[in-house]
């Protein structure tokens, strides 16, 4: 028989193979480019870290659009430092919001001359610590230009509880408020009225002003206190008994001021300080009053302020009343309903309040009088902040509260929805060249601006909208709203007693504890090894071939 060949391939066209390969790769390569394209166009960042470490706010990506010249962070920390690594991620989520945005990373004891050359254009202050290692009085240096802002650890991350080592990272919060610092060209001028008994803006605490102050501050506005009244600086129930009198105001030019603020005066305002007031505000000027009910000596009536010419200029009048919330959804569980949280209105200053209405951020105020629009304005306010239509303003306050009860509304009362802030844009005066005219928010409840507001979380969106009314008066970016990462253990506290605990374990209980259950693995295989009645095992006698067992197995 012969050899069977085999079957011959069938003819084939090596230029269409190749043809075909050629057109698959090249089909390959153009569908990788356009890939790369789509994911580049659509760029995508997750953030996995607890309460999105690394997740920046609406403030942060609206301030880094909006840069028109190139910003540069110098970043000044070693590689071993804790917070590199976090500095280094949030930038990287900066910059794919932003191409104007540049990164140097210099690490002072790795090189050395990056560092002395930052060093010498910007003044850092450097030293050297007992194991070499050079440390510095600026972590990250943002600069635009010539004109630095400067960012030190505490800036970084705020430590909540030393004790147990806590802390809040601050990382967006020092990073994005140094870019506008920097960006920021002028710095507007915040002007509050003092000569009327109204607080200082010195005074801390739950109820003074020194956290709007600083909020201002570090928002990259002036603040400055006006002379007025008396002439004197009169601060009423802030200064303490036996205290010698403070020194009057120095007297402010008003006209250099952007936004005049009068919060909460207690004594009648002198009708010089408000035509000299109201002047400002018809010249250009924008303003905002934070005006409640005041009672006069004897509790028996509300102090007139002589502040109707005023209010006049936004439409407003403050009602000599007193307001009591009853829908129970929205006052104070403590209380009579004086403390309630009023129901926000769409206006550009209140943008963000609006958005997040669902989460149950909105301002809460405490001791209010209702506010009512005049007939005689220039233009027609805008309501900002509404209560319900169950609440009422009492008007005979002071017999209430002589038996105070549970309130109910009496004939003469004011029925609601009450208003309790407005809002009013004036034309723009003759030959101004402003992009818009005067501005007024008028607020009947002075809690608005009280320190509390910035210290509770609790009360954050009576601080937004003070913030966000304070920069359309101002006709400013937004404020810095970025809401607090959470507390996270920076660190381990060790004692002696702890690390001889630490000592014991390492040392001896878990190397005796691995002994041990080897010894007990070993004994076990060892006790199968010697079981009885084991016939395949090799410790049996068939196991081991005795000449018995084959004796008998030949018989068979």
């Amino acid at each position: 028989m012969g050899e069977e060949r085999p079957d011959r391939a069938p003819p084939g066209t090596p230029l269409g193979e190749k043809l075909s390969t050629s057109v698959g790769i090249i089909a390959a390569m153009v569908l990788a480019v356009l890939v790369n394209l789509l994911v580049a166009r659509h760029y995508k960042r997750w953030d996995w870290t607890q309460g999105g470490l690394y997740t920046l706010s609406d403030a942060t990506v609206s301030t880094l659009r909006a840069l028109e010249e190139p910003i540069r962070v110098y970043v000044l920390l070693s590689e071993a430092d804790p917070l590199t690594l976090s500095v280094r991620h949030l930038l990287d989520a900066y910059r794919a919001e932003t191409t104007r945005l540049e990164v140097d990373v210099t690490d002072p004891d790795r090189r050395p001359a990056e560092f002395l050359a930052v060093q010498q254009r910007y003044g850092v202050v450097a030293g050297k610590t007992e194991d070499g290692r050079i440390v510095t009085d600026a972590a990250i240096i943002v600069a635009r230009g010539d004109r630095p802002h400067f960012l030190t650890a505490s800036d970084l991350v705020e430590v909540e509880d030393e004790d147990d080592l806590r802390a809040r990272p601050r990382l967006e919060q020092a990073l994005t408020g140094a870019i506008r610092s920097v960006v920021r060209a002028d710095r507007p001028r915040v002007c509050f009225a003092s000569g009327h008994g109204e607080k200082s803006i010195e005074v801390g605490g739950a109820g003074g002003l020194a956290a709007l102050k600083d909020r201002l501050n570090k928002n990259n506005y002036e603040v400055v206190e006006l002379g007025g009244g008396r002439g004197g600086h009169d601060h009423g129930d802030d200064e303490e008994p036996g205290a010698a009198p403070k020194e009057p105001a120095p007297e402010v030019d008003l006209g250099r001021c952007r936004v005049l603020v009068l919060a909460e005066p207690s004594q009648p305002v002198p009708p010089r300080d408000v035509a000299r007031y109201r002047a400002f505000i018809e010249q250009g000027g924008s303003a905002l009053l934070a005006l409640g009910p005041v009672p006069d000596e004897s509790d028996q009536r509300y102090v007139d302020l002589g502040l109707s010419g005023l209010l006049a200029v936004a439409g407003v009048e403050l009602r000599s009343d007193f307001v009591f919330e009853l829908d129970p959804k929205l006052r104070s569980t403590q209380g009579f309903g004086e403390t309630f949280s009023p129901l926000v209105r769409p206006h550009p200053i209140t943008e963000g309040l609006v958005k997040v209405a669902d989460q149950g951020l909105g301002p809460v105020l405490t001791v209010a009088s209702s506010l009512a629009p005049t007939t005689s304005g220039p233009v027609a306010p805008a309501p900002l902040l509404v209560t319900s239509d169950r609440a009422f303003g009492m008007v005979d306050f002071f017999g209430w509260a002589r038996d105070p009860s549970e309130p109910q509304p009496r004939d003469g009362d004011h029925r609601g929805p009450l208003t309790i802030a407005y809002a009013a844009e004036l034309p723009k005066p003759a030959g101004s060249s402003a992009a818009h005219g005067p501005r007024v928010v008028v607020v009947s409840s002075p809690s608005a601006l009280y320190g509390a507001n910035w210290q509770s979380p609790e009360l954050r969106g009576t601080a937004v909208f003070v913030e966000s009314a304070l920069s359309w008066l101002a006709a400013s970016p937004p404020m810095l709203d970025i809401p607090d990462k959470p507390a996270v253990t920076a660190g381990l506290r060790l004692s002696e007693d702890s690390l001889a605990g630490i000592f014991r374990y390492v040392i001896v209980y878990m190397p005796l504890a691995a002994a041990l259950f080897g010894l007990a693995v070993h004994l076990a295989r060892r006790g199968s090894e010697r079981r009885p009645g084991d016939k395949g095992g090799p410790g049996s006698p068939a196991g081991r071939g005795s000449p018995g067992g084959t004796e008998r197995e030949g018989a068979s």
